[in-house]
């Protein structure tokens, strides 16, 4: 699924345009990111989506998404092996075993353009972080899941990034995506910014 249509600059009103690995402060201010515990969620944790792991993904985005805008099986195994460093899920230990349970999910490629054709494949070069899905399963929903795996997720990708310009290859240097109406002061709130109604088409609604 893209959550694409609030087509949303990581750097944001006050960021510069270009992500420079020696602006990570800055363009953190502007993201709202925080450091404290802010959207904290008791025995939340984070790491990377393992092979394993898809399955379960896939129940929660079948289960969230409309059929026709939902990510296919074979789509997130793509995303899994290609750009497995940018598909983060958050996990909480289940009330009865104690054993690991993903909860929600972001996951992402990078492009050169921000096209539905572009954002099919990952290119590890590309300047555009494109996160194609925010998802978290129906039960953990409204009790600040999504704020904090978003906020987690973004001091992530910032940090990647900026190691990854270290060693001399090129960095991400804006993070999009799209989303619908009821959904956009989310990610404002998030830091994001809308900037126009997205001329991508992916299922039956309008998308910004």
């Amino acid at each position: 699924m893209f959550l694409t249509s609030l087509t949303l600059f990581l750097a944001a009103q006050s960021a510069p345009k270009f992500l420079h690995h020696r602006r990570v402060h800055s363009l953190k201010s502007a993201l709202h990111l925080s450091d404290g515990n802010e959207n904290r969620v008791d025995n939340l944790s984070y790491r990377p989506v393992t092979a394993d792991d898809i399955p379960r993904c896939y129940e929660i985005e079948s289960s969230s998404y409309p059929e026709d805008e939902a990510a296919s099986l074979d789509n997130l195994n793509y995303r899994q092996q290609h750009a497995g460093d940018y598909f983060i899920c958050a996990t909480k230990p289940d009330s009865e075993t104690n054993a690991e349970d993903i909860i929600g999910y972001i996951c992402s490629t990078r492009c050169n353009e921000f096209t539905e054709e572009s954002m099919s494949v990952h290119d590890a070069s590309g300047p555009i972080l494109a996160i194609h899905s925010v998802v978290v399963d129906a039960p953990y929903r409204r009790q600040g899941v999504a704020s904090a795996m978003m906020n987690e997720y973004l001091k992530q990708m910032l940090s990647f990034s900026n190691m990854v310009a270290d060693t001399g290859a090129n960095g991400f240097s804006r993070v999009l995506l799209l989303a619908k109406s009821p959904l956009l002061s989310f990610y404002v709130d998030c830091g994001f910014m809308v900037l126009r109604p997205s001329p991508i088409v992916h299922g039956q609604d309008v998308w910004y």
